[in-house]
């Protein structure tokens, strides 16, 4: 929708699900303009950790079913007196596009949402533009391991064109492998379609932007540990990540380039990029603020309420941080914690020894005890994340890295449990 529409002059902002952290960061940065937010969700247990530590009269909750638009449409009109839908999640943003197109509310412009939800076009989309090396391909039933590796080259990597958290992402080296791979993809039940592109190689760092009417600003980088290949299961982050100042300035100049050619002219974005000897390669791109604790370990580093530019974004006006210059004061890290297999999770000992741990570190629970983890190969898997500050990005990480060695999960049937 343009950007140009008025705000409503309603008090109440709809939160479409929401990342599991910083909820209580947007109900803080809402009351200061006296909007009430409106979480709509389908599982409360996933802000177990926010909603424990929430007592705000600027705080309603909504069972709903929220893959069905209908619902969604539904209990926004019950609300009434509406200023404005945010939705901070890659499962939910095309659900937020269509109830906004029939409450008639403003936001971001659909079509650069839609293009970097489907990660097939974005590829194609960045190959057009002179952004990437590949223009990656589809994965048909008819392809069999040969006719893909020709037409992409090996190694490769085939991942559902509409995933998220490192679901349904494989990695083919050899022809044998791809062989596997095809084989595994066609059992599974993926929420786009299959599409392949070369595996870049080179570190992996995330860039997180702020844009409005086309202009972006970058907010700074993050580092990030996964796991070896083939899981690409995220371990843990790092903000802010400070680059030599050439090729800090070319990323700014990249990523704002990268934006444009996918018209993305509004909101924050959560670009995924190796960085290689070549330059530049994205991964993916997001139409959120990056996930896990991105939003905290930058509102940390910085001494803001970056939550601030989301009622911004709602109520139509030109975000704050775009013409602000914050200055990072502390670096901010956060390891993410997976049991050593599936099974039923039953919580964390041992956080009496961070208790005094250099860096300040504390525990986010991702996942209440009780919780049957099925996988812990992504991040569905995470049951918690540990956080911890340093005077740098690098000593922030050592002391989450040191921390969440104490940090024991507990799981049903292991040892005396």
């Amino acid at each position: 929708m343009s950007n140009s529409l008025p705000a409503p002059a309603g008090r109440n902002l709809i939160a479409l699900e929401w990342l599991q952290f910083g909820l209580g960061r947007l109900v803080a940065a809402a009351e200061k303009e006296g909007l009430t937010v409106h979480l709509l969700t389908e599982n409360r247990r996933e802000y177990a950790h926010e909603l424990a530590r929430l007592d705000s009269p600027h705080l309603v909750v909504h069972d709903v079913d929220t893959h069905d638009v209908r619902q969604v449409v539904a209990v926004a009109r019950e609300i009434g007196d509406l200023t404005g839908l945010l939705s901070t999640t890659d499962t939910w943003s095309l659900v937020a596009l269509a109830a906004r197109e029939q409450l008639g509310l403003p936001g971001q412009p659909p079509e650069g949402v839609r293009l970097v939800r489907d990660k097939a076009r974005l590829r194609r989309r960045l190959y057009e533009y002179g952004l990437s090396r590949s223009a990656g391909s589809t994965v048909t039933n008819a392809d069999d391991a040969s006719t893909l590796a020709c037409r992409v080259g090996l190694p490769l990597i085939v991942k559902d064109s509409s995933g998220t958290s490192s679901e349904h992402v494989w990695l083919a080296r050899t022809m044998d492998e791809l062989v596997g791979v095809l084989a595994e993809m066609r059992t599974r039940t993926l929420r786009g379609t299959p599409t392949a592109e070369p595996y870049f190689l080179g570190p992996l760092y995330s860039v997180e932007t702020i844009t409005w009417e086309g202009q972006t600003r970058v907010i700074g980088l993050n580092s990030r540990i996964m796991s070896a290949p083939p899981a690409f299961r995220e371990e843990a982050l790092s903000f802010p990540v400070r680059l030599p100042d050439g090729p800090a300035d070319e990323l700014a100049q990249w990523i704002e380039r990268v934006l444009k050619a996918v018209e993305y002219e509004e909101g924050f974005a959560h670009t995924e990029f190796i960085l290689g000897d070549d330059g530049f390669e994205v991964v993916e791109i997001n139409p959120r603020l990056g996930g896990a604790l991105v939003g905290e370990a930058i509102s940390r580093a910085m001494d803001i309420n970056l939550y601030e530019s989301f009622v911004d974004l709602a109520l139509r006006r030109r975000p704050a941080l775009l013409d602000t210059s914050p200055t990072p004061r502390r670096g901010v890290s956060h390891v993410l914690l997976y049991p050593p297999h599936p099974g039923v999770y039953l919580g964390c000992e041992g956080l009496e020894a961070l208790r005094g741990h250099p860096g300040e570190p504390a525990l986010h629970s991702s996942l209440p005890p009780g919780t049957d983890v099925r996988t812990v190969t992504n991040q569905d898997g995470c049951v918690a994340m540990v956080l911890a500050t340093g005077a740098t990005s690098e000593t922030a990480l050592q002391n989450a890295l040191s921390a969440a060695g104490e940090v024991r999960i507990r799981m049903a049937g292991d040892g005396d449990v």
